[in-house]
């Protein structure tokens, strides 16, 4: 009869299982640092992409209401109880008063019946003055003129006066987002109701306007200037905004302070006497957040003719 010996097994040492432990570790780490490399520049292209999305918002909601700014029915008389029978000017004389008024460099703006609220960063401030458009009965608004809340206004927008409706567009902190730097519009269209002053673009820290005045006549712009400086609101021709916005999150990875240049390197602050205009620098707090200027030029529809 044959004894077959057993075989003998052979294992790991415990040098080689501490070899193989670490660089099972070492390619673990690897893997994961890639993995939260890739995580974090998603998280900031898709913050800077918000950024921009947040920058054309605000740029539509500005178009629109300042191309709205001077608007009136011109087609037929308007009822006895609002204007009297024809569509009135806005000139800077009474009784409509300039299509735009605007404040440079502001702490508080006034939002009407005695209420302010604080502008952050010296922001600009601006309210644009309009008239609404009635269905051919004037039964109703005929929905194509619509307040920066979105709502329809009625020829003499809807006020048992049938002055001009006003929106004012400022920059405040939004108390119901942690009090996030927000583009605020404040309407006193009759048709908004209670909820008439809303928070609708969070970010913007900064906003600073250069209006383009006609000095000479020639209907062409001649210089830009704050609204400090214009001299006539008659012969304003369009509206140059500059904004700064930041990221919600903390995913920038220089954490420096910077400085912003609304208006150019160029831009003569100090004769504008708009030196907190000039500038925006962002706090000295290493807050992580990413920040961009943006620009865009708006030029008004419903200019007066006043002279």
């Amino acid at each position: 009869m044959t004894f077959l010996k057993p075989s003998r097994q052979f294992g790991f040492t415990i040098v080689e299982l501490m070899v193989a432990m670490t660089i099972g570790l070492l390619i673990g780490l690897v893997v994961f640092a890639a993995y939260s490399s890739s995580i974090g520049a998603q998280r900031a292209q898709t913050d800077i992409s918000r950024l921009e999305e947040s920058a054309r918002f605000g740029f539509d909601l500005l178009s629109r209401s300042i191309r709205r700014a001077g608007f009136r029915d011109t087609t037929s008389a308007y009822p006895l109880n609002f204007v009297g029978h024809r569509a009135q000017e806005f000139c800077s004389s009474d009784p409509t008063g300039a299509e735009i008024r605007a404040t440079n460099n502001a702490t508080t703006v006034d939002l009407g019946g005695g209420a302010t609220e604080t502008v952050l960063n010296s922001s600009d401030t601006i309210t644009v003055r309009y008239f609404g458009q009635d269905n051919p009965a004037h039964t109703a608004a005929d929905g194509v003129v619509l307040d920066c809340l979105g709502n329809a206004v009625r020829r003499g927008g809807g006020k048992a006066d049938g002055s001009p409706i006003e929106d004012t567009i400022y920059v405040a902190a939004d108390p119901a987002n942690n009090n996030e730097p927000t583009l605020f519009c404040k309407t006193d269209s009759p048709a908004a109701g209670v909820n008439n002053n809303l928070a609708l673009i969070p970010g913007v820290e900064s906003m600073q306007l250069l209006y383009a005045e006609d000095t000479d006549g020639d209907t062409v712009a001649n210089r830009y200037v704050p609204s400090n400086k214009v001299t006539s609101w008659d012969d304003v021709r369009g509206v140059l905004v500059s904004f700064v916005l930041r990221t919600p999150t903390q995913t920038g990875s220089d954490r420096s302070s910077k400085t912003f240049n609304h208006f150019g390197a160029n831009y003569d602050a100090t004769g504008n006497q708009d030196s907190a205009g000039g500038e925006f620098t962002s706090p000295t707090a290493t807050d992580g957040r990413v920040r961009l200027q943006f620009s865009n030029y708006i030029s008004l529809r419903n200019f007066s003719v006043c002279k």
